[in-house]
Parts: structure tokens; C-alpha cells; sequence
């Protein structure tokens, strides 16, 4: 009787054991999880230069694609003056759209376009001479607007692509709207009225989106054009050409004072760079366009063209409990024009994941931004992470011990 207790104990252990061994066996092996070797931000290249800023007014600069770099003064709704013919020329084109060296179609001039430039040449407003039956194409219409500023070409262009200017400037608050001005309101489409407003932040937002037609960045950059009845005229900008600026639109009102928003074409190492700015509210174009060019001045040296990523940087690791180790990488390298003292933010998103896991696996992406700039890279592992060998899998341990 002892002898068949004391083997049934035995067969008891054993069948415990046995149990054991394959409950550890057969054991879902743990999840492993990232872990990110990145700092979350860093600091690119020197800290930022000191701006000159005009000692009045409101002004900001920005950087194509990497947006506002700073600002100064109020970034408040303020009289724009004839910086809104800039909204008004690009939903003419948007309108009535124009391939470069095409005129488009021609406008015949009426009697009461007529009648409006003498009222507004009566008032002072910049008017450019119009005469009723004769005709200008629309390339023309925008040169005469653009170029010299015409205020009642504005309206004129405004009347013939929306049949009323009031139908008008409820498509350029429309479209102010989808372009998220905050501080942007048209009260007409020449911006003699001091109800038109906006801001810098704006204004250059508003500038960009413009010059991404060929046919206005043609005509804004143009220092003169030849038109009817008038003949040779000069644009307003008397800045183009210096420093870079290739446009965009001046301003100028008692109510406004002097407003310009420019784009200028810079260098950041040996790649091409657009910087914008706008000032508001200064005392006259002359000090506008001296604001300007010492702003561009002061960006241009601090724009220079990084290394953002290496293709082989290790950007994380993951560790298994058995030892295997896997780190993980970019795979391209990301190379960025940056103005010193921005930050880089850095977000490395990786899932957990199981063995086996292969050599080269996809395991997340690195999303990397510097202002405006943003892009997400793909994250690969370098090494293989392989099944544990037996006896790991047997001695693991569990919340409750060796389970």
C-alpha cells in the first residue's frame, strides 16, 4: 500500500512537471516594445539673429515652407490699402485663368468705368486712365492694376468677373476665409477703403498663395509695362530687382500709412530660399522699402541648407527579454534649408511587436517638423529577433513566479 501511495505521488509530481513544461511551452511569448533614442527636439544651428525691426508700425518675415520665422508689433486687423489687390488679382486668375504669353480675353471698357476713374482720379486715388469703348485684355486689366495700382481697375476687374464689385468682395472673404486669414476682412476690391483689412501674418500668407501663379509672379515682378492710352508706366514697388525682391504689392493710404508685403529670392548654402515679409503702418514707401531690405538682409546669412536625418541614424531600439536586440532606423536621409534657432521636433511612432521579427521589418515612421516643414520617414529594424531557445522559455517568469 506505501509503495502505491509513493507512486502515485511520484506520477502526480511528474504529471505536474510535465504540465509545467508545457504550459511554459506553449506560453504566448511577451510583446516587445520601443524605445526611442531621440531627443523629442533639438535645437538647429546657432540661435536666431537679432531682426531690425522698423521702430513703428507692424511687420512679420517668413520663409517658404518653413512659415512665419517672427514678428513684431500688433498682429492685428489693419488698414491694407492696396496690398488687397493682391487678393483681387488672384481670383481673377482663378477666375479666368491665364497660360504664360497669353493675354486672355479682351474687357470692353464702359461708360461707367469711365465715369469711375475720373471720380476716383477727383479723390486722389492712384487711377489709371481708362476711356469707354476701348478695349484691354485681361493681362492687361492686371498689369494696369498691378503695376502702376490702378484702384479702378480693380473695380473694373471686379465688375467684369462677378458682375457687381459687392458679388466681388464676397468671393475675396469667401476665399480669405478658406485660407485662414484671421485678421483679414475686404470692405472693397481696390483697398482704398479703410474697412479693408488685414494683417502681416496675413498679408504674407495672402502673398504666398498668389505667387504660386506663374502669371501674377510675371506681372508683379515686371518694373514697367506699356499700356493703352497711358503708354509706359512704372510699377509702384520701387524695391524690385534689389536685394532679391521679385514683387509683391505696395500699399499706401492716409488711413494705413505705408504697406508693403515682397517675396525675395535668397541663397541658403547652395540652395534656392524665398523669403516673405510684410510691413504696415509705417510713415512712407521710402521707409517700407529701407524696413525691407534690412530685413532680408538679416535672414539671408541665418538660412542655411541642413542635414536634418541620416539614412543610417539609429533612431530606436527594441530589447527581448531573452537578449535579442534589434535597432532601428531611417531609411533616407532628410536634408532641409532651416533658419538658425529653430527647433526640429522629432516623433518617432513604433509599435511593439513579437518575435520573430525579421531583418528590415517596418515598424512605424518618424514624423519630423521645423516650422511649416514636415515630413514622416519610414523606420526600419536592422537586426532579426529570434525565438527564445528552450530554456528561456522554461525558467521565464511570470506575475506569479515561474508560470
Amino acid at each position: 500500500m506505501l509503495v502505491n501511495r509513493r507512486n502515485l505521488a511520484l506520477g502526480l509530481g511528474l504529471v505536474v512537471v510535465l504540465g509545467l513544461i508545457a504550459f511554459q511551452e506553449l506560453r504566448p511569448l511577451p510583446t516587445i516594445g520601443p524605445t526611442s533614442l531621440l531627443a523629442a527636439s533639438r535645437r538647429l544651428g546657432p540661435a536666431s539673429p537679432a531682426l531690425p525691426w522698423p521702430a513703428t508700425g507692424s511687420s512679420a518675415v517668413a520663409v517658404s515652407g518653413l512659415g512665419t520665422l517672427a514678428t513684431h508689433g500688433p498682429q492685428t486687423s489693419l488698414p491694407m490699402a492696396s496690398t488687397a489687390k493682391v487678393m483681387t488679382a488672384m481670383l481673377v486668375l482663378q477666375g479666368h485663368p491665364l497660360a504664360l504669353a497669353t493675354k486672355g480675353p479682351l474687357i470692353t471698357v464702359t461708360a461707367a468705368d469711365e465715369a469711375l476713374y475720373n471720380s476716383d482720379l477727383s479723390q486722389g486715388q492712384s487711377a489709371f486712365p481708362v476711356k469707354a469703348g476701348e478695349q484691354l485684355s485681361e493681362y492687361q486689366a492686371l498689369q494696369a492694376m498691378l503695376v502702376p495700382s490702378g484702384n479702378n481697375v480693380a473695380d473694373l476687374l471686379a465688375d467684369w468677373d462677378s458682375g457687381t464689385t459687392a458679388v466681388f468682395v464676397d468671393k475675396m472673404n469667401t476665399r480669405a476665409a478658406g485660407l485662414g486669414l484671421k485678421h483679414t476682412h475686404f470692405a472693397d476690391a481696390s483697398g482704398f477703403s479703410p474697412a479693408s483689412v488685414s494683417s502681416p501674418q496675413d498679408l504674407i500668407q495672402l502673398a504666398e498663395a498668389a505667387m504660386n501663379d506663374p502669371v501674377f509672379a510675371e506681372i508683379v515682378k515686371q518694373p514697367e509695362a506699356t499700356l493703352p492710352i497711358k503708354g509706359r508706366v512704372f510699377n509702384v514697388n520701387g524695391d524690385l530687382g534689389q536685394d532679391g525682391i521679385i514683387g509683391v504689392k505696395t500699399g499706401s493710404s492716409p488711413q494705413a500709412g505705408a504697406v508693403f508685403v515682397f517675396a525675395a529670392d535668397a541663397r541658403a548654402d547652395d540652395q534656392p530660399a524665398r523669403i516673405f515679409g510684410a510691413i504696415m503702418g509705417l510713415s512712407t514707401l521710402a521707409d517700407a522699402f529701407s524696413a525691407a531690405t534690412a530685413l532680408i538682409e538679416a535672414v539671408t546669412p541665418a538660412l542655411h541648407y541642413r542635414s536634418i536625418l541620416s539614412g543610417d541614424q539609429v533612431v530606436g531600439e527594441y530589447a527581448a527579454p531573452w537578449g535579442d536586440r534589434a535597432t532601428v532606423f531611417a531609411s533616407q536621409d532628410v536634408n532641409w534649408v532651416v533658419f538658425d534657432g529653430m527647433v526640429l521636433h522629432q516623433r518617432p511612432d513604433m509599435r511593439s511587436t513579437t518575435a520573430p521579427l525579421p531583418s528590415g521589418s517596418s515598424v512605424g515612421v518618424l514624423t519630423l517638423q521645423a516650422g511649416d516643414q514636415r515630413t514622416q520617414i519610414p523606420l526600419k529594424t536592422t537586426d532579426a529577433i529570434f525565438e527564445p531557445d528552450v530554456f528561456w522559455r522554461l525558467t521565464r517568469l511570470g506575475p506569479g513566479g515561474i508560470f
